[in-house]
């Protein structure tokens, strides 16, 4: 079984004239590239995948032949790094909850879903399509005070345990305004998942940089 929903994003994006032929994608945590990146890497133009852990170096291989493999923490890349390439179409298939290395002095890990990645895309992308995960009822949620913690700092005083699309839509399109982008377009589809109350969308935003 499949845990994904892409082809049904990259439908839905065609239906707005965009010609995935001609992307030159990123994909930002890459894992061993079968949950979703093999079903589009045959539909682009270039490939190039960033994967913090090296143990899916041989996966990555397998699945992705022809993708340009950079065993990198994607974050700190973003955060430390200047005049990094441009692509045409990002996608962020982050996890979910908290991850990554711990804050200082801490044992809660640093990152939170996609919270941590956007507000560097303008280092990556200046016209083109970013994809990431949203998580409009996280399973398990209340297990998890420092996730609720985090949540509420991005997304601001609403119950964050039941976002609305409506909402989402509308936070994600003030949002990548504020980042210095137009939004052409927007689209999502409901991912699918292992477990199945789990509830998960692909948002994909086609983003202009509004200088």
């Amino acid at each position: 079984m499949k845990f994904s929903g892409m082809e049904e994003l990259l439908a839905a994006i065609q239906k707005h004239g965009v010609n995935l032929t001609k992307l030159n994608a990123l994909e930002m945590f890459g894992r061993g590239g079968d949950w979703h990146t093999i079903y589009y890497a045959k539909k682009i133009n270039s490939l190039e995948v960033w994967e913090v852990d090296i143990e899916w170096k041989q996966e990555l291989e397998r699945n992705l032949p022809n993708a340009n493999l950079k065993f990198v923490d994607t974050i700190r890349t973003l955060a430390n790094n200047t005049n990094l390439q441009k692509y045409s179409f990002v996608v962020i298939d982050n996890p979910q909850n908290l991850f990554g290395p711990n804050l200082p002095n801490t044992d809660e890990p640093q990152y939170c879903e996609h919270f941590d990645v956007l507000p560097y895309l303008n280092k990556i992308l200046d016209d083109g399509i970013v994809v990431f995960n949203v998580n409009p009822i996280p399973y398990n949620y209340e297990k998890f005070p420092s996730w609720q913690n985090r949540r509420r700092k991005f997304y601001g005083n609403v119950d964050t345990s039941n976002l609305h699309l409506n909402f989402l839509i509308d936070f994600y399109t003030k949002f990548f305004l504020n980042q210095g982008f137009d939004v052409r377009f927007q689209t999502y589809v409901r991912r699918i998942t292992p477990t199945p109350i789990e509830v998960l969308y692909y948002f994909g935003f086609y983003l202009t940089k509004n200088n």
